[in-house]
């Protein structure tokens, strides 16, 4: 194999890819990216054998074929080079990479035992026109535990009904909203992907808008995302969600609507000395105050507000609230309730998150 190509793009291409190698074992090939030069063109392909992702490059194929190398540590080789052409050549044991007047070699392994790529030929898929698959990702995995005590937790659970409906929780909240895409089948098919919270990271980096999503009608077991640059695949979590739409309350004594801004300084305020604030509701206003039984300095402010409520006392995590109305991006928010012990609902443009309330 010997090509020519620009350094910068072939950099920002393996910026991606390292992502999607063993960091840990170098010894481990899918520590190595695969290149193959055919067709006038560079494919490259990272494999960890969870995640993987493919993409091509536009190249100066002087010889086809293929090689591997580590990822990372060409990174750094090109980290230290100024922007260029750059050549590539590999013989049987090393790809020897040449810029003006410098020159690099790296050990190749074996190409065929480079993971294969699985296939998504012939799988249905829903097309994403915009960008809010990755928003609601980005909102999503502050909910998300990767350590949780089930490990079907650590992802977000995705189901295709007569929308696109994605969950997540730690137990302590849950996350839900619905969403619209192009291509949803006719009839439900009410089966569930758990993608896992590193695939969603990688997926609202690399995949802003106009993808599909292809995926397994029946006994998933990995989800790809493309577009017209890349193609990546992750597998799923296995295991079976929690029956998530039982937890949600059937209905609520009260909900009124709530400025998020002034509501989430006072919070911040009180937090700075306790994670969890106690909020006390009246008619004409809202008082914080920091838990005296975790701290013996004390904290409190109020806002000005309009509430249905006299006295209501909650108590609450104060960084699971303000991840939910964070989530929201919204000048004001929903707030439901009912018993001071049950949980409460934040809501707005049909986002929502249930959050248990803290029992001292």
């Amino acid at each position: 194999m010997q090509l020519t190509i620009d350094k910068t793009r072939l950099e920002r291409a393996l910026q991606h890819l390292v992502a999607f190698t063993d960091r840990k074992d170098l010894a481990n090939i899918a520590s190595h990216v695969c290149l193959e030069a055919k067709n006038g063109g560079l494919r490259l392909e990272a494999n960890d054998l969870e995640m993987g992702l493919c993409l091509h490059l536009e190249a100066d194929i002087v010889q086809e074929g293929s090689a591997t190398f580590n990822a990372k540590h060409f990174l750094d080789i090109a980290s230290k080079l100024e922007n260029g052409d750059l050549s590539l050549e590999a013989d049987a044991d090393f790809v020897h990479v040449r810029f003006k007047r410098s020159k690099f070699k790296l050990p190749l392994f074996d190409r065929n035992d480079f993971p294969a790529f699985p296939s998504h030929d012939n799988l249905p898929f829903l097309h994403f026109s915009d960008t809010t698959l990755g928003e609601h990702f980005k909102k999503l995995v502050h909910v998300i535990k990767t350590n949780a005590s089930k490990y079907e937790f650590g992802g977000v659970l995705m189901v295709l009904k007569d929308r696109l409906e994605l969950a997540a929780t730690d137990t302590r909240r849950l996350s839900l909203v619905q969403m619209d895409a192009d291509n949803i089948p006719e009839q439900a098919l009410m089966t569930e992907y758990i993608l896992p919270k590193r695939a969603m990271l990688e997926i609202s980096k690399l995949f802003e808008n106009d993808f599909d999503m292809f995926y397994e009608p029946k006994d998933p077991s990995m989800l790809f995302f493309k577009n017209e640059e890349m193609l990546l695949y992750s597998k799923l979590i296995g295991g079976k969600y929690p029956n998530y739409e039982a937890i949600f309350p059937k209905q609520f004594a009260h909900t009124f609507d709530l400025e998020a801004q002034n509501f989430k300084e006072a919070i911040q305020i009180t937090s700075a000395l306790s994670p969890t604030t106690k909020i006390i509701f009246y008619p004409e206003r809202i008082e914080f105050e920091s838990l005296e039984n975790e701290s013996p300095s004390f904290a409190s402010t109020s806002i000005e507000a309009k509430t249905p409520l006299e006295g209501f006392e909650l108590q609450v995590h104060a960084r699971h609230l303000l991840d939910a109305i964070n989530a929201l991006n919204t000048p004001t928010f929903e707030l439901s309730l009912n018993q001071s012990t049950d949980p409460f609902l934040v809501e707005k443009d049909g986002f929502k998150t249930l959050i248990m309330p803290f029992v001292s």
